[in-house]
C-alpha cells in the first residue's frame, strides 16, 4: 500500500518538508529548513515536492501492483523508498520477507561494525622446528585462517572494477624465498579454526551439488571448490585439497615434499615459517558483495562468531549479527537470520530494516561503495544499463526460486531538484519480491525486470516542473 500523498488545501499553510536525521543531515533530529514555515517563499518548493512525490508514488504503486507482480507476489512482497530520512513510498515495509542475497547487506553491516574495515585474515605455514639448512624436518602445517578470498591466480575474480584476493600459490614462492628446499614429511591442512559443519543446517543438498556454495572450511581455496588432482581424491575434504594444491605448487617451485598431503591439527608450540595475509575487510567485502559470493559470506559469518562469541560457527555468527543490529537500534521485528548469505529460505527481513541499515551506512559509506553498480560491475554489470540508471544505482541483488530483491542507493544527477534542497539528496530504496509465479503476468518476462522497474522509477525521481513554474 503506497503512502498517501499530501493534500493541498486552498486555505491554511502547506506542510513543510523537514530534514530529518539521515544521510546528509547532522543526525541531531528533525530540523526544518531555514525558511520560516508560513513564509510564501515555501509555496513553490512545497508544490514541486508534492508533484515529484506523487509521480514516484504512482510509478512505484504500479510496479508493485498485482497486475504486474501477480496476486500472490503483490500480497507477499515489500518496498520502501526514502530521501534524506523522509519516506517517499512504502508498501508493507514492515512485512517479514525472504531476502535472498539482500541478507548479505545485514551481515556485512555487522562485519564492518565488529571486525572493522581494516580486519585481515592470515593463512600460515608452520613447523614443529625451524628449518635447518633449507630443510624442514617433519611435517609442514598449512593452518587456515578463514580467508574468504583465498584463490589460485587462474580463478581470481575478473569482473570490471578493482578486485582483490589472496594468491594461495604465493605461499610456495614465499617458502622458496626464505630458503626452504625440502620438507621431509607431508603438507598437513589444518582447518580447525572453525567448526566441522561444512554446510548450514536447513540448506538443501542441491546447493552443494549445484555449487551455489562450497564446503564451509577455514581452509577453503576458491570457495572450497578447488581440487588438487593427482593422488588426492576429489571427494576428500577442503583441508586435504588445500594441502595437495600447496604440495603441487611447492613441487613447481623446486621444493621437495616427502609425504602425501593430508589433514590434521598443528601441534601446540609450532613455529611460523611463512604467512599469507589477506586484503583488508573493506576490500574483501567489495569482492564478496559484487559477486554475491555465498561461501565467502558464510566463512565471514563464522569468523564473526569466533571473534564475538568464541566459537567459529554459523550459529555463533548469526547471533553476533543480531546483537549488533539490536545495539544499533535497527528495526528487528520479524527478523530471522538462519545464515549469513541469504541462501536459507528461513531467513526473514523487512524492507524497513534494509532501508534503515543503508541509511545508517550512508550513500558514501564503505557498505554502499562495495555494492554492484548498474551497468558497470558485479551482478548488475548487464542490468539497469540505460542512460538513466547506469553508473547511478548502487544496489545488492538477490535471487532464489520465486524471490527477487534489489536494495541500495541512487546517486542524484547534477543539479537535481532545480534549486529545491528537498529534492536534491540521494535516494535509498529496498524492494523484496516474494511469491513470484513461474509465469509472470507482466510484460517484464524475468524477475530482474520487475525489480528493475522499481529502480528505474527511483532513478527517474524527481519528475516535477522547475520551480519557476510554481512562482507567481
Amino acid at each position: 500500500m503506497a503512502v498517501p500523498g499530501l493534500v493541498v488545501s486552498p486555505v491554511g499553510p502547506l506542510p513543510a518538508r523537514a530534514a530529518t536525521a539521515g544521510p546528509g543531515s547532522s543526525g541531531v533530529g528533525p530540523v526544518l529548513l531555514n525558511t520560516p514555515l508560513l513564509s510564501p517563499a515555501r509555496l513553490p518548493e512545497t508544490l514541486q515536492d508534492l508533484v515529484a512525490t506523487r509521480r514516484v508514488d504512482a510509478a512505484l504503486a504500479s510496479a508493485m501492483s498485482a497486475p504486474v507482480l501477480g496476486a500472490g507476489a503483490a500480497a507477499s512482497s515489500c518496498a520502501e523508498v526514502a530521501q534524506d530520512g523522509h519516506v517517499l513510498y512504502a508498501d508493507h515495509s514492515t512485512r517479514p520477507v525472504i531476502p535472498a542475497s539482500n541478507m548479505k547487506l545485514v551481515t556485512a553491516t555487522a562485519l564492518l561494525d565488529k571486525l572493522g574495515p581494516s580486519y585481515k585474515f592470515q593463512t600460515s605455514l608452520m613447523a614443529t622446528q625451524e628449518p635447518v639448512g633449507g630443510v624442514i624436518h617433519g611435517n609442514l602445517y598449512l593452518v587456515g585462517g578463514g580467508d574468504p578470498v583465498l584463490r589460485l591466480p587462474s580463478d581470481a575474480p575478473s569482473d570490471p572494477g578493482p578486485e582483490h584476493y589472496s594468491d594461495f600459490a604465493a605461499l610456495a614462492t614465499e617458502l622458496k624465498s626464505v630458503g626452504v628446499r625440502r620438507v621431509t614429511g607431508s603438507v598437513v591442512g589444518d582447518d580447525s579454526r572453525y567448526d566441522s559443519l561444512r554446510t548450514v543446517p536447513g540448506w538443501p543438498a542441491r546447493y552443494e551439488e549445484e555449487e551455489d556454495a562450497g564446503p564451509l572450511s577455514a581452509l577453503d581455496v576458491d570457495d572450497g571448490l578447488a581440487v588438487a588432482g593427482g593422488n588426492v581424491n576429489e571427494g576428500l575434504p577442503p583441508a586435504v585439497q588445500a594441502a595437495g594444491i600447496l604440495t603441487n605448487a611447492m613441487h613447481s617451485a623446486g621444493i621437495q615434499v616427502g609425504g602425501a598431503p593430508t589433514a590434521g591439527r598443528a601441534p601446540s608450540g609450532s613455529k611460523l615459517v611463512v604467512k599469507l595475509v589477506s586484503p583488508p575487510l573493506s576490500e574483501i567485502l567489495g569482492v564478496v558483495l559484487r559477486a554475491s559470493d555465498d561461501t565467502a559470506m558464510e566463512l565471514m559469518t563464522k569468523e564473526l562468531g569466533l571473534r564475538e562469541r568464541g566459537v567459529g560457527s554459523t550459529a555463533a555468527g548469526t547471533a553476533a549479527v543480531r546483537a549488533d543490529l539490536a545495539a544499533d537500534g535497527l528495526p528487528l521485528k520479524g527478523f530471522v537470520n538462519a545464515d549469513g548469505s541469504g541462501l536459507s529460505r528461513s531467513d526473514r527481513v523487512t524492507c524497513a530494516l534494509l532501508v534503515a541499515l543503508l541509511e545508517r551506512a550512508g550513500p558514501d559509506g564503505l557498505l554502499v561503495k562495495d555494492l554492484p553498480v548498474a551497468g558497470r560491475t558485479g551482478t548488475l554489470v548487464d542490468e539497469l544499463n540505460g542512460a538513466v540508471t547506469a553508473g547511478r544505482v548502487y544496489a545488492k541483488t538477490g535471487t532464489l526460486d520465486y524471490v527477487k530483491a534489489l536494495s541500495g542507493w541512487v546517486e542524484p544527477l547534477k543539479g537535481q531538484g532545480g534549486g529545491n534542497p528537498g529534492l536534491a539528496a540521494p535516494v535509498v530504496f529496498a524492494t523484496v519480491l516474494n511469491g513470484l509465479a513461474p509465469t509472470l503476468p507482466s510484460p517484464h518476462d524475468t524477475p530482474a525486470g520487475l525489480t528493475d522497474q522499481v529502480a528505474l522509477a527511483v532513478a527517474e525521481y524527481p519528475q516535477a516542473p522547475a520551480l519557476a513554474r510554481f512562482e507567481p
